[in-house]
């Protein structure tokens, strides 16, 4: 698949497991900063609890105990948590660091553990069942700790325990009893510490084994349920960016923006720094920017590209997909002190292949060394696989375009030269049939007659030649859309076509449905006139007696809907498709005329389109037809 280094894999493995370490870490963190907040609640509960317990026991229980100092323990319980509790507000609002989350939980295990001890002590020590209370932080300790540590701390609170019974034994510390719990005292009986002592220790053991060893499973299935994700995540984006290289082949022809969509596509779907695409100049030797993305304008310029001699490039352009792990220390770059400047470590780069060979590089740019891997590789080659087709068709469209150009630029230098002489010959038949030139016999006049016709036919050609040729090159200032009157153009060439219509016998109606007299689009007034002047041209003519045509306008979502519909010879259906080619003409038209350039439909086409509007045609065969223009409203949208 091209050149690939020992190391990479390996150390891109080593990146992708630290960052889903971190990424556990990060969650563990984010528990605690939760956690910290619930053990504060749950003190409450139980420094509340000391307080109750102490009262039903006092009161109803009527057990003799050191009273004062259990309700000073419920009360330092409580108070100490109000301390908590105000720091992690205050945290909580100005965003601390897990750190202190870490901080403020050993602290409160701390206190808590001497707040257990005296309870324990003050409650009839190894007589007490508050004993069993230290289980409860054990518990709290495995889940949020790791198992060493919950070891630890269930150590230690069998130490305390263990500390404070012996201590009692020998009468360093003074027993305090529950008076009245207990038939007889138990705190020098060896035979029954040693019980509750041993059943206490081992339930500790055991608890923070059982609970650690689930929530250490449970960290686990976390750490592969993140690294599934990212593994999923990553494989979606990439499906996507193959899904959109695809939509650009099929979506768009225009070269600079397929190039564009593509480096921006590429970068985000592998989430690395920059992506460039640089293609062949016409000599097939160096190799220029067209499209970047995430690289600074400086190290784009920072010199040319040789694809014969530039290591990499050369390499590349032979058909490998290039994984260069420590960009600034590879031999195969031109530039790495460039390279070093833009903080850039890693590059993958694959060859754009065309049916005639390279046609550029695809090559993407990280800020980690070692950022790359097998999968990149696989990746990046199907993305600059797609990226081929695509660069292809828009480069085969952009090559149409300028022969269509050629096309038109040749049309309008023939045509021009054309029309000179026409016009003069035409001006010469219509001098002798005239009688300028002497009078003649009625076959002279008849063939003159008919040389008029095919000279004016022929006119006719030239000019709309001409209007085709102009309206497909780059419009000139004064014949770029601005905001035009509408109405007034309509009813003008309504008035061009009173006496036509006349004759034919055929009504001609505007309906201005608008409920205005005035309305303005983006267009010419040429334009506008030669597009309602060709519509009504043709409906007049296609037309039959007792017929009608009929104009209407009226206003859409941001733009005008004029319709031009006639009760006419209409258009078989097969020839709809046809209807705006250039120099087509329905066969029902040409058996009504025969004369007839096909150019008119296409030119007002190009008309419409070029003042960013649309033009759509219903018909049925022996009733009619409906043009369809929609122009932009002013002030909406302007093309």
């Amino acid at each position: 698949m091209g050149i690939s280094h020992l190391n990479g894999d390996r150390a891109y493995r080593t990146v992708s497991n630290s960052t889903r370490a971190g990424n556990t870490r990060n969650l563990i963190n984010a528990e605690l900063v939760v956690s910290v907040s619930w053990l504060i609640k749950l003190r409450w509960i139980a420094g509340a609890g000391v307080l109750i317990v102490t009262v039903v026991i006092e009161n109803i229980f009527h057990l003799g105990a050191p009273y004062t100092m259990l309700y000073g323990i419920g009360v330092s319980i409580l108070l100490y948590n109000l301390y908590f509790y105000v720091s992690e507000q205050k945290a909580s609002k100005s965003n601390r660091s897990e750190i202190y989350y870490q901080r403020l939980t050993i602290w409160q295990t701390v206190l808590d553990w001497i707040a257990m001890t005296l309870l324990f002590h003050y409650s009839g020590g190894i007589e007490s069942p508050a004993i069993w209370y230290f289980i409860f932080h054990i518990i709290i300790s495995a889940i949020f700790f790791p198992l060493n540590i919950a070891f630890t701390i269930s150590i230690l609170a069998i130490l305390l325990v263990s500390g404070t019974t012996f201590l009692e034994y020998v009468g360093i510390l003074t027993h305090q009893p529950l008076s009245g719990f207990l038939p007889q005292p138990l705190y020098q009986q060896p035979l029954y510490i040693l019980g509750v002592l041993g059943f206490y220790s081992s339930t500790a053991v055991i608890v923070t084994f059982l609970v650690g060893s689930i929530q250490n499973h449970l960290r686990q299935r976390e750490s592969e349920i993140i690294e599934l994700t990212e593994n999923l995540q990553r494989t979606t984006k990439r499906l996507q960016a193959l899904n959109e290289c695809a939509k650009i082949v099929g979506s768009t022809l225009e070269l600079k923006q397929v190039l564009e969509r593509m480096v921006e596509t590429t970068a985000k779907a592998m989430e690395a720094r920059a992506c460039s695409i640089r293609m062949l100049d016409k000599s097939g030797r160096y190799l220029e920017p067209v499209a970047v993305y995430g690289l600074s304008q400086t190290y784009i310029n920072k010199g040319p590209v040789d694809g014969l001699t530039n290591l990499l490039a050369r390499e590349t352009l032979s058909g490998k997909v290039v994984n260069i792990p420590n960009a600034p220390e590879s031999p195969l770059l031109q530039y790495p002190e460039e390279a070093r400047a833009e903080g850039i470590k890693s590059m993958l780069s694959a060859p754009l292949l065309g049916k005639n060979g390279p046609m550029g590089i695809l090559r993407v740019y990280a800020v980690e060394p070692n950022r790359f891997n097998q999968e990149d590789e696989e990746f990046i080659s199907a993305i600059a696989a797609q990226g081929s087709i695509a660069i292809e068709n828009a480069l085969a469209y952009q090559g149409i375009q300028e022969l269509d150009k050629m096309k038109s630029q040749f049309i309008q230098m023939v045509t021009h030269e054309l029309r000179s002489p026409v016009s003069v010959t035409r001006s010469l038949l219509r001098t002798i049939t005239a009688g300028y030139a002497g009078d003649l016999n009625e076959q002279q006049r008849d063939i003159l007659d008919r040389a008029v016709r095919r000279i004016e036919f022929l006119q006719k050609l030239v000019d709309d030649l001409l209007d085709l040729a102009t309206g497909k090159a780059q419009p000139k200032l004064d014949e770029r859309p601005v905001p035009t009157e509408l109405i007034a153009v309509i009813r003008r060439v309504i008035a061009r076509y009173q006496i036509p219509v006349k004759e034919k016998g055929i009504t001609l109606e505007f309906l201005n449905k608008c409920q205005c007299e005035e309305i303005r689009v983006y267009a010419t007034i040429e334009g506008l006139d030669r597009i309602l002047n060709n519509l009504l041209s043709n409906a007049v003519k296609y037309t039959l007696k007792d017929g009608k045509v009929t104009i209407s306008l009226e206003r859409m979502d941001g733009e005008v809907h004029l319709a031009v519909q006639d009760t006419g010879i209409g258009i078989p259906e097969e020839s709809l498709p046809k209807l705006f080619q250039e120099f087509y003409r329905a066969p029902n038209a040409k058996e009504i005329e025969n004369e007839g350039t096909g150019l008119g439909l296409s030119i007002i086409k190009d008309i419409i389109n070029r003042f960013g509007g649309r033009i759509t045609v219903e018909s049925k065969l022996g009733k009619g037809s409906t043009f369809n223009v929609f122009l932009p409203l002013e002030g909406v949208e302007k093309p």
